[in-house]
């Protein structure tokens, strides 16, 4: 099978199974339902996800396409399992979060991929984990999978921002000859057909769909695993520095918005408008405005890492550092000001 015969067939059968998700969401009733807090019209099927993780099963299956590991796959099949009981039951915050991190441990041990060396982010060698290295792989596994999560907010926002780090690693990986390019590309191209559901018409031929935690979650594990896949080793396409950057706008708008909770005296975990996104649309801006603008903002955060990449390890960490203060400081000086100006 060439190349293009390839992407055809994973972007046919990836229509096909959001279409057919889509359906199948309305008739089981795994659907969002708008709320104070979720605007949208109508009842959308929860199913992206299901339909993105079936795709990648045809393409191991299918297609011969060598996952990063068996084991591996098999791990974001059963955090969509969770997942998907999590959209239909809503699991405690604490207990979810439990289960993320469980799932990087098994990550970590058997699904061979693992956060072994963080670089010289002192100037001083290569810094190996050690004891560490479990439990790290662990926590970069609960921390993205929560802030793609929280970040799925507006139409396209969490799925777009996947696509960037996964472009990347893509082309990085391609122009390298690494193994695990077709699998990136595997991930990458049913993520982008997601994008004309959530972003379309909203038709019988394009219904509106969202991801569910199934596709939030499990795409910010995909995404991690992706990353540390391949920053580490002698094969490295990046390095695991310039991974911050790539999902920077996730990170930074979960924890400045756990910021924002704290100091307003609010449970970290409730869901909430206090997101950057919707501070932006809650000020005049509309949906798809918003989303050029933080999606831009990522591309931005990703060309100032990829260019950092010639530059000691330890001048990106603090650059990084610096944006990160800097996005913080943006955001709750924006919530105090919006509330501020909320009627009492």
């Amino acid at each position: 099978m060439t190349q293009t015969d390839m992407l055809m067939a994973i972007t046919v059968f990836a229509l096909i199974a959001l279409w057919t998700t889509a359906w199948l969401g309305r008739r089981v009733d795994l659907v969002d339902r708008p709320s104070d807090r979720k605007t949208h019209a109508g009842d959308v099927p929860l199913t992206g996800g299901l339909a993105i993780f079936a795709t990648l099963l045809f393409g191991t299956i299918a297609l011969s396409i060598e996952p990063y590991s068996v084991a591996s796959l098999a791990l974001a099949g059963g955090l969509v399992v969770v997942s998907v009981y999590d959209d239909y039951q809503h699991l405690n915050a604490v207990v979810r979060l439990a289960v993320h991190f469980g799932f990087g441990v098994l990550l970590a041990m058997i699904g061979g991929i693992t956060i072994s060396n963080v670089g010289d982010l002192l100037a001083g060698g290569d810094i190996p984990l050690l004891l560490l290295s479990v439990p790290l792989t662990a926590l970069a596994i609960a921390g993205l999978c929560n802030a793609y999560n929280m970040i799925d907010g507006i139409h396209g926002l969490s799925t777009s921002l996947v696509v960037l780090p996964l472009a990347v690693l893509f082309f990085l990986a391609r122009s390298a000859g690494h193994d695990g390019a077709d699998f990136a590309l595997l991930i990458l191209i049913p993520c982008v057909v997601f994008l004309l559901f959530n972003l379309g018409p909203d038709n019988a031929v394009l219904p509106r769909i969202f991801l569910g935690d199934a596709g939030s979650v499990t795409l910010g594990f995909l995404v991690t695993a992706s990353l540390v896949f391949f920053s580490q080793g002698e094969d490295a396409v990046i390095r695991p520095v310039t991974a911050l950057w790539l999902v920077a706008v996730p990170l930074m708008d979960m924890i400045a918005t756990m910021l924002g909770r704290w100091r307003a005296g609010a449970s970290l975990t409730k869901a909430d408008r206090t997101h950057l996104h919707h501070l932006l649309v809650d000020q005049g801006m509309r949906g798809r405005q918003a989303l050029a603008l933080l999606l831009a903002y990522a591309g931005v955060c990703a060309v100032v890492g990829l260019a950092l990449e010639r530059a000691p390890e330890s001048l990106s960490l603090l650059a990084f550092f610096v944006l990160f203060v800097g996005h913080c400081v943006f955001v709750l000086r924006r919530r105090r000001r919006q509330t501020a100006l909320q009627p009492s």
